[in-house]
């Protein structure tokens, strides 16, 4: 319904003599009311589906977040009990391996003193017990081996137990490791879960908001069609009136110097996606930079009006109308009659616009025109 009341109001007052210009209706008074509201909820509405569908997007990627969080965190989990697992497989080899040196070590121990404590005697023994000098050789070479294995295998056996203990001492530090990542994951996890419990209840407020937002546009929408048709019937009413415009001088000047940024034309919406139509053409200009009338006539519109924000609209005569929009302050009213070049307000921002500028329009029978066309 935007703009719809608007162009009702050009088609039925532009071009058609009247005798003078009241201040605005109890009625249309009560529908700018109203449609300022609508558009401060609709553009609440489109603020909050925009939060809403960051707010989405942000839980998404948190809740991504958080599975590849507890991939990690069960990943360490396992190593840690595989890691368990082996340190306790190498304590029992270590504990029977230890045993086994000890056992070793002892018969060990026990033959070399009992070597060292007999040694004369065991050799005169081997001596005289032995048939032949050859003999006598043969056996302590045997003697001497069985020594000697037994050395070799405790030194064998000793290794091995340093080797156990070495690789204990790794497993259990790299173990310790994994502990301390596990319980960083665990936090980070933690941090995750409470962002995600957070961004639930963000996305839920959102969603009442929108519907109470939607709820709102659909309640405006509905009085402000009920309005409109009173205003119509009254506007037409007023069309018996019989008094010429006048101030015009049939040619326009600008009505503010500064950089246009944006003509007449197709463009892109800067608020949606897709083109639409801009019915005139946008002049930059610092913060409440004054706005001259561009041609004389009678004042039929000054107030707020949808995406126009504050917007004056000035009845020139011969179906010619111009439009003033964004405005920050209006200094005329509805019946005012201008002269060319007077101050009607300043620049603003009001209503859809990205920053302080003049959105300026010419309109003939209430279709809007190139103002190029019409400007000097």
């Amino acid at each position: 319904m935007k703009l719809r009341v608007f162009l009702c109001i050009f088609l039925l007052t532009i071009g058609i003599p009247q005798k003078s210009f009241a201040a605005p209706t109890d009625e249309q008074q009560k529908l700018l009311e109203i449609q300022k509201k609508l558009e401060e909820s609709k553009k609440k509405l489109d603020e909050t589906k925009q939060k809403e569908q960051q707010a989405l997007s942000k839980l998404v990627v948190t809740k991504k977040k958080l599975v590849v969080t507890q991939k990690n965190l069960n990943q360490a989990n396992t190593k840690i009990m595989l890691n368990q697992g082996q340190i306790q497989k190498l304590s029992v080899d270590i504990k029977e391996t230890s045993e086994t040196l000890d056992t070793k070590a002892r018969i060990l121990s026990s033959r070399v003193k009992e070597i060292y404590k007999n040694s004369s005697v065991n050799y005169l023994e081997l001596l005289f017990s032995s048939t032949s000098m050859s003999d006598f050789i043969n056996r302590f070479y045997f003697f001497s081996k069985i020594v000697e294995r037994d050395t070799g295998l405790i030194q064998g056996i000793t290794k091995d137990y340093y080797a156990l203990s070495r690789d204990k001492k790794v497993l259990t530090e790299k173990t310790d490791q994994i502990k301390e990542l596990a319980t960083e994951i665990a936090q980070e996890k933690q941090e995750i879960s409470k962002q995600a419990d957070s961004m639930n209840e963000l996305y839920g407020d959102l969603q009442g908001r929108r519907a109470r937002y939607e709820k709102e546009v659909a309640e405006f929408e509905k009085s402000s069609a009920e309005l409109e048709k009173v205003i119509i019937s009254k506007i037409a009413e007023r069309r018996k009136q019989n008094v010429a415009v006048t101030g015009n001088t049939g040619s326009f000047d600008w009505p503010l110097r500064g950089r246009i940024t944006s003509v007449f034309g197709p463009r892109r919406n800067p608020f949606w996606r897709g083109t639409h139509m801009h019915t005139g053409i946008d002049i930059a200009a610092p913060y409440g930079e004054t706005i001259k009338a561009g041609d004389g006539g009678d004042v039929i519109f000054a107030g707020w009006w949808d995406g126009y924000g504050k917007a004056i609209v000035i009845d020139h005569g011969k179906n010619i109308s111009s439009v003033y929009g964004h405005m920050s302050r209006l200094y005329v009213q509805v019946g005012n009659s201008v002269k060319k070049g007077q101050i009607i307000g300043l620049v603003g921002s009001t209503g859809y616009s990205t920053g302080p500028h003049l959105h300026f329009e010419v309109r003939v029978k209430g279709k809007p025109q190139n103002p190029y066309g019409y400007l000097p």
